[in-house]
């Protein structure tokens, strides 16, 4: 009789899942904890909000008006979880959880696809979730792995468009490339289009017939742009000339000409990318098997390699050369270098040495408890310094290990910790800087009772969703006309966030915000002699 293999209930009670059900567990305390960070996680849910309470999906919207910044694909999905969860902020970094955890398994079919084996399968998997970027932003609540997400579906469907089952692997990699540009716009195209271009160069089978492979690769970009258009058309339509100009021309020409915001050098993105990819940066090592493969394995290997290149480089180069840069948006391309580390780490030609993995978690320990000591108040510091402490353990329980090879999942986990324990840092000390809770709700209550409110500055929906808001309140950013609405609504409100926005009235609220304060003061003080 042919023996079975063992079924999922078996896999999920052996030694082997254990690690994943400690990430898991690693993964899940911030997610409730964490409140959600001005300016882009508070603008992102406002624009969250304001779909669910006004029942529109076609056009975003933010402070009253149509947000043409990011297309809708993650308002769409925080909806549906919202659906089922209610309304909460975790239900959101949920969402962003189960994202990151979806692309491990669309990363190990990438690999599968590419001719890898299931050692280096298996430890990119454990490398990805390891790797500090992951660590990071599994629960930020942002477009960025929703968007990796979407770029392993297309590399995943690239090597199968030479091949017969072709027209399937034709609709997977447009619904893939569509549906990252409803996600972040026509960046999908850079991140999961750019290593179709050069199948040919990597895939041997795409070499044999490039002609049929452009033609088909032709039609999954015709059809991905369908995908785009049956969204934006109507979007455009709805949302006034403005709005189709933005999502048209902003999204697309604008970031590339010039960026407006987040505007940074050509090089910024070289000292940014190593300290994403800790610790394997730093604690890779050589392994047992120094020489590299031969025969078949070779050229699987040279084809893996190749599409490592197709996939980073020139990704990389274009992000470099656009100004506006943030940490995030390498996101979709560090998988492929994870792929080359996984290969190797599979062969066993590199290894995960202890100490350096040690080491690396005390210096991300000893860093968190000294840059919070300058806090003010010192029950918060005592938080904080316990929580850098603790990682500290966790990096001297590594050290101890010393040279001897670590598997890679023991890594991950400790990289997951230390993060969960950094975060927790962030909670206990500047935590209440990023809170909106308590002003929201006494502006909600303001509203509600029918006084008026003004904010000076621009507030990017920075109340909107944590007081629950049905309407937007109005903002400017000229002094003199603030002045104006001070002295046409003496009983209301003005509010301010902005550091260059300070009157010599004393405020009758104030609380910490970001390096600053945040402060409402009663319109008619305002204009008092």
């Amino acid at each position: 009789m042919k023996p079975t293999s063992p079924g999922l209930h078996a896999y999920l009670f052996s030694r082997r899942a254990w690690p994943w059900f400690a990430a898991l567990a690693l993964l899940l305390p911030p997610m409730f904890l964490l409140q959600p960070v001005p300016i882009d996680e508070t603008r992102y849910l406002a624009v969250a909000w304001n779909m669910h309470v006004s029942g529109q999906w076609l056009v975003p919207w933010l402070d009253g008006a149509p947000y043409p910044d990011k297309a809708p694909m993650l308002f769409w999905l925080i909806n549906l979880i919202w659906s089922v969860t209610g309304v909460h902020a975790w239900a959101a970094r949920l969402l962003e959880g189960l994202i990151a955890l979806a692309t491990l398994p669309l990363l190990a079919a990438v690999e599968q696809r590419l001719g890898m084996d299931r050692p280096a399968r298996e430890a990119s998997m454990w490398l990805w979730l390891g790797c500090v970027a992951v660590a990071i932003y599994a629960d930020v609540v942002m477009f960025d792995m929703l968007l990796t997400l979407c770029t392993l579906a297309a590399w995943r469907a690239i090597p199968a468009l030479p091949e017969r089952r072709w027209m399937s692997a034709t609709l997977a990699l447009a619904l893939a490339l569509g549906a990252g540009i409803l996600v972040k716009g026509p960046v999908a195209l850079l991140v999961g289009g750019v290593p179709a271009l050069l199948a040919p160069w990597w895939l041997p089978s795409a070499r044999a017939r490039p002609l049929a492979f452009y033609l088909r690769l032709v039609a999954g970009l015709v059809i991905a742009a369908a995908v785009a258009l049956a969204w934006a058309l109507p979007a455009a339509h709805a949302g006034g000339t403005q709005y189709e100009d933005a999502i048209f021309l902003h999204q697309t020409f604008g970031r590339v000409a010039h960026s407006f915001a987040h505007a940074r050098p050509w090089w910024w993105y070289l000292p940014v990318l190593p300290l994403m990819l800790l610790p394997w940066v730093v604690s890779l090592g050589r392994g047992a098997a120094a020489a590299p493969p031969a025969g078949a394995s070779a050229e699987r290997n040279r084809v893996a390699n190749r599409f490592v290149l197709a996939a980073f480089v020139p990704g990389f180069v274009a992000f470099s050369l656009i100004s506006g840069k943030q940490p995030h948006y390498l996101l979709p391309l560090l998988p492929a270098l994870i792929m080359a580390a996984g290969m190797r780490v599979g062969a066993n030609r590199w290894r995960v040495v202890g100490w350096r993995v040690g080491l690396t978690l005390v210096a991300i320990g000893v860093a968190v408890a000294a840059g919070l000591g300058w806090l003010e108040h010192p029950p918060s510091r005592v938080g904080a310094t316990l929580c850098g402490g603790l990682v500290v353990l966790v990096g001297l329980f590594y050290l101890l290990r010393g040279r001897r090879a670590l598997a890679p999942s023991m890594a991950a986990l400790g990289m997951l910790a230390a993060l969960m324990l950094c975060k927790l840092a962030f909670v206990f000390s500047i935590g209440p800087r990023y809170d909106m809770r308590s002003v929201a709700l006494r502006l909600a209550t303001a509203q509600r009772e029918g006084t008026p409110l003004l904010y000076a500055g621009t507030p990017y929906g920075l109340f909107t969703f944590a007081g629950r808001l049905t309407r937007p309140i109005p903002e400017s950013t000229d002094p003199a006309a603030i002045m104006a609405w001070a002295r046409a609504h003496p009983d209301g409100w003005v509010v301010s966030g902005d550091s260059g926005y300070r009157f010599a009235a004393a405020p009758f609220y104030r609380q910490p915000y970001l390096d600053h304060s945040l402060s409402i003061w009663h319109a008619g003080q305002l204009t008092s002699p």
